[in-house]
């Protein structure tokens, strides 16, 4: 895309952290925005205050796991603002069975992260798409993986979710390419960012909620550092938002937050190419 003024972006996961700094990136570049989140309080919070500083955004409470939900999002997007432009699906949670092995996550687990990972994705791919084809304008997909869905790891519903995105992401782009859309494509892998993803159980549904296994103080201990090491240490989300801004404007597909995270990245695709076991996974956010 040439130019972001004036169009029209779509931004699931919008409430806060990446949804909210995309939201405000694109706002200041002059974008009318749907912001999307299943967190109501928080996202009325901030669609008002992007609201009183003169951008035009509007607040959408949608449940990305349903695609019926994410469908009507988009109708909805489109009555208030017009054709869509570009669509971020990029709402996610962190998550499942705490440190269990992955024979040992529940179903439960598995579909509370991989409907909204995976499926929020998938569905938004299927609403948004068609629309921005549909119009003939310039347009732009923003699929949030994470740099763990590009590398090795021990077992995580999330790390899971995160490769399913990225395989999902490359084919929408070469189906676009094949169907000659003028419609670019963004893998966003982000490191450790500064958000609230850590603590992302504070939105889990009670009916995908395993009643006989709460946290046990070692736990809710283990997840409070976590979130506080993200937020002390992480990128600041706005300049998430910044970067993707940009790679839409670039046509640019792969887009990793931090360069660093590229080393685990190879490792990677050296053991596959040799044929060797998996190294052992480093710290990568």
């Amino acid at each position: 895309m040439k130019s972001l003024e004036g169009k029209v972006a779509v931004v699931t996961g919008a409430a806060s952290g990446i949804g909210l700094g995309m939201t405000e990136a694109f706002a200041s570049r002059g974008m009318k925005v749907a912001m999307a989140d299943v967190e109501r309080e928080a996202l009325e919070r901030e669609a008002d205050r992007l609201t009183r500083a003169n951008f035009e955004v509007a607040p959408f409470v949608v449940d990305v796991a349903s695609y019926d939900a994410v469908s009507g999002l988009a109708d909805a997007a489109e009555a208030r603002f017009g054709k869509l432009h570009v669509a971020c699906n990029n709402a996610g949670v962190s998550g499942g069975g705490g440190a269990r092995p992955i024979w040992a996550q529940s179903q439960n687990d598995w579909d509370w992260v991989m409907g909204v990972n995976f499926w929020g994705v998938v569905n938004g791919v299927r609403a948004f798409t068609p629309r921005i084809i549909a119009h003939g304008e310039e347009g732009h997909v923003v699929n949030t993986a994470s740099i763990l869905g590009l590398t090795t790891g021990a077992g995580s519903i999330y790390g899971v979710s995160k490769h399913a995105v990225a395989r999902l992401t490359e084919g929408l782009y070469h189906d676009l390419r094949t169907a000659g859309a003028s419609v670019g494509v963004t893998l966003l892998c982000p490191g450790m960012i500064a958000t609230n993803i850590i603590t992302s159980a504070r939105n889990r549904p009670d009916a995908l909620t395993d009643a006989d296994d709460p946290p046990d103080e070692a736990r809710r201990a283990a997840i409070a550092a976590m979130d506080a090491r993200f937020k002390e240490g992480g990128m600041a989300p706005r300049e998430v938002g910044e970067k993707v801004a940009q790679a839409i404007l670039d046509d640019q597909f792969y887009l990793l937050t931090h360069a660093e995270n590229m080393e685990g990245v190879k490792r990677r695709f050296e053991d596959i190419f040799h044929l060797r076991d998996p190294s052992p996974p480093r710290s990568l956010i």
